[in-house]
C-alpha cells in the first residue's frame, strides 16, 4: 500500500511518530490525572490509608474510558490524527486512503495496543522493518501512519 521510505525520510518518519506517541500519552496521562483528581475532589476517601473511595472509583471507572474513546478513538475515526500526529504532520489512513472507520479507529487503539502491551511493546518495534512501517496495533486495524502531506515526505 505505502511505498518505502527513503532513508532521511525514514527517519524523520520515525522520530515524528515516536514524538506523535509521546505526545499522545502525555495527554492521555493529563486527561486520567485530572479524572483522579476530580474524582477525589468529589468523593474523598472515607477510610484512612486510602486513595479512593467507593464512588470515586466508579467515577474514574466511567470516566476514564470516555476520555480515552473521545481522545484517541473518535479523532482518528473523524479526521486519522490525534493531537500528536496533526503536530508532527502525521496521520492514520485505512487501505483506501482515507481515516479509518470508527470500527478500525477502536481496534487499532484496543485490541492492537492491548496486543502490544502483552508482548512488552516489542509490537512498537515492527516499524522498523515492517515494509509498510506498520506497529503490531496498526496490522490489527489494518491501517498506516502517513506523513500528512504525502508529496513532502517522497512516499
Amino acid at each position: 500500500m505505502v511505498k518505502r521510505l527513503r532513508t532521511r525520510a525514514t527517519l524523520r518518519y520515525l522520530a515524528r511518530r515516536l514524538l506523535a506517541g509521546l505526545i499522545d500519552l502525555g495527554v492521555l496521562a493529563g486527561l486520567q490525572l485530572g479524572i483522579v483528581r476530580a474524582a477525589t475532589a468529589l468523593f474523598p476517601p472515607t477510610h484512612p490509608g486510602h486513595y479512593f473511595s467507593s464512588e470515586g472509583l466508579i467515577l474514574f471507572g466511567l470516566c476514564a474510558p470516555l476520555a480515552w474513546f473521545t481522545y484517541a478513538v473518535l479523532p482518528l475515526a473523524r479526521r486519522g490524527q490525534t493531537l500528536g500526529k496533526e503536530l508532527m504532520g502525521l496521520r492514520v489512513v485505512n487501505r483506501e486512503g482515507r481515516p479509518p472507520t470508527l470500527l478500525q479507529a477502536f481496534l487499532r487503539e484496543s485490541a492492537g495496543r492491548w496486543l502490544n502491551a502483552m508482548v512488552l511493546n516489542l509490537g512498537l518495534l515492527l516499524v522498523l522493518w515492517d515494509q509498510d512501517h506498520q506497529a503490531l496495533h496498526d496490522m490489527v486495524a489494518e491501517t498506516f501512519v502517513v506523513f500528512q502531506r504525502m508529496d513532502r515526505a517522497g512516499i
